[in-house]
């Protein structure tokens, strides 16, 4: 019997409980304003000041929550909070006990129905009975309707175009206004407010420019400058609110351009004209220096060129309506002498200093100069002989056989005169791996003798020495590594003896051939 009264006790106890909730009060939610004093000031939600990315302004909320008698959610209860903002940005974070936004700056109502609102909802956690209990509420308006509590700003649209000397832009835009002064109208389309309220409009010019600082209709009359230009604002402001909105655009003058004149450096053999271009010149005033004379009847981007020795000519612009000159172009050369030897260049394989070549290798040659109209015609060298030389215009081909300084020399002319620019090759044995060697005596009787600098590396010995008849291009002798005679001087430098008596007399190739290089030859002539 007693565990059934412990029964019947439970089940009293649950249907307690069940009747408890059936008829029960939940708590209500409301939004309050931190400003506000109660739920009903609307400080906090009608009329508030709008924020963008120049002015923010910020609004602060909290929880109002009534509990009634008869609420089957104790006071006590746990809370968390969800707050939802729409038609504005959250600073901070929306599960606070207080949340604060920024409202955006649109017309408060579509067709109607807010576009700016916030709203709580409340979850409540409490223990009863030791059973644990979880409900959410969602906040209404004071009035008592279940919706969102609405938000209004001072709304104020943003100018749609904007109008200058009948030409309408739009935000950013520019516009090229020609130069002169004038009267001229600016004007914007008027802006709308919600809810309604007078607008002043606030305008800005461009240096030098004037008109009305502000006005209470969208349309003035400015006063331009003959050439500056610049940038035209124009702001709009509720005058119950601090908030603007705005547009602008840049104007731009058609002033002139810095002259360039159509030409690099001039040879002047004889009177030439020139020529410039400029935007948006009236007029052009051609100067020179040194021996130069220019002159251009009516001062137009032509220009006639005399001179009696070398000098520059240069050239600026003028807009006469705006009353602007430019600065004066870049300086052209104009030469009326012979090519100066400094100005020359001569590289040997499209770079550096062709002052050393190994025996046989040969070089490419290459002459310059930034002097106009400078052609480059004879190559000659102090030996040719024995030397190979082979040009064309500006670039040459050198090569010997026989070791010698040599001496080269480029023709370069103009219509004034001729100069030789001279460079000097020297030429001797050496190996790929950069190993230097002389081969001596040269004319030869009875033995060749070649002696390596590099004094104790074998690896600068040649594997094979191969002897070819210059008569015939033949090879006529061949002498191994294994059939040199090595000895050492007294700066133990290693010396192949090679006997040549054996051979005809006349003119020969040495031929040093290594495995991993490029074969070098060697002219010898045997007397």
């Amino acid at each position: 019997m007693k565990s059934s009264h412990v029964n019947l006790s439970t089940i009293f106890l649950l249907l307690s409980t069940l009747f408890n909730f059936a008829f029960a009060v939940d708590p209500i939610v409301y939004v309050k304003g931190m400003i506000a004093s109660t739920i009903y000031d609307g400080i906090d939600f009608y009329g508030l000041e709008p924020s963008s990315s120049e002015y923010s302004t910020e609004y602060s909320y909290i929880p109002y929550i009534v509990f009634p008698n008869g609420s089957v959610i104790p006071n006590g209860a746990a809370k968390e909070y969800e707050w939802k903002v729409i038609g504005g940005d959250v600073v901070g974070e929306n599960n606070k006990d207080k949340v604060s936004a920024k409202w955006y700056n649109t017309a408060n109502y579509n067709g109607g129905a807010p576009t700016k609102s916030v709203r709580l909802t409340v979850t409540f956690t409490w223990k009863a009975n030791n059973v644990n209990y979880t409900k959410k509420i969602t906040s209404i308006r004071p009035s008592g309707a279940n919706e969102a509590q609405p938000i209004e700003v001072k709304y104020i649209s943003v100018p749609s175009s904007i109008s200058f000397n009948g030409s309408t832009v739009g935000n950013g835009s520019t516009l090229a206004y020609a130069c002169g002064a004038a009267a001229k109208t600016l004007s914007i389309p008027a802006v709308s407010t919600d809810p309604a309220a007078p607008v002043t409009y606030y305008f800005y010019y461009p240096a030098n420019w004037s008109g009305p600082a502000s006005s209470n209709t969208p349309s003035v009359t400015v006063n331009t400058h003959a050439n500056s230009g610049g940038v035209i604002k124009v702001e709009a402001k509720r005058n119950d609110s601090n908030f603007r909105t705005k547009i602008s655009f840049n104007i731009t003058r058609p002033l002139p351009t810095i002259p360039t004149i159509n030409s690099g450096p001039i040879l002047l053999c004889a009177p030439k004209d020139i020529t410039a271009s400029a935007s948006n010149a009236t007029s052009y005033n051609w100067a020179s220096t040194g021996g130069i004379t220019v002159s251009s009847p009516g001062n137009t981007n032509v220009a006639h060129l005399t001179g009696v020795s070398d000098g520059t000519v240069k050239v600026s612009a003028t807009n006469s309506v705006c009353g602007v000159t430019t600065a004066y172009s870049t300086p052209v050369q104009v030469k009326r002498s012979a090519p100066l030897p400094a100005s020359l260049l001569v590289t040997a394989n499209g770079g550096g200093s062709p002052d050393f070549m190994c025996n046989g290798a040969g070089v490419s040659l290459n002459a310059y100069t930034s002097e106009p109209e400078t052609k480059f015609s004879v190559w000659t060298t102090s030996d040719p002989a024995n030397a190979i030389l082979n040009s064309n215009g500006g670039t040459a081909y050198f090569n010997s056989y026989v070791n010698n300084c040599y001496g080269v020399d480029v023709t370069a002319s103009n219509c004034f005169g001729s100069v030789k620019k001279g460079i000097t090759i020297c030429v001797d044995n050496c190996l790929k791996d950069g190993t230097v060697y002389e081969i001596y005596p040269n004319p030869a009787n009875d033995f060749i003798y070649i002696t390596f600098e590099d004094k104790g590396d074998a690896k600068a010995l040649p594997e094979t020495i191969s002897i070819y008849s210059e008569a015939s291009a033949k090879e006529v002798k061949s002498i191994s590594a294994e059939e040199f005679v090595l000895t050492d001087d007294l700066n133990n430098k290693k010396t192949i003896s090679i006997q040549v008596s054996d051979l005809p007399r006349g003119t020969y190739y040495f031929q040093l051939v290594h495995s991993t290089q490029v074969l070098e030859k060697v002219r010898i002539v045997l007397n």
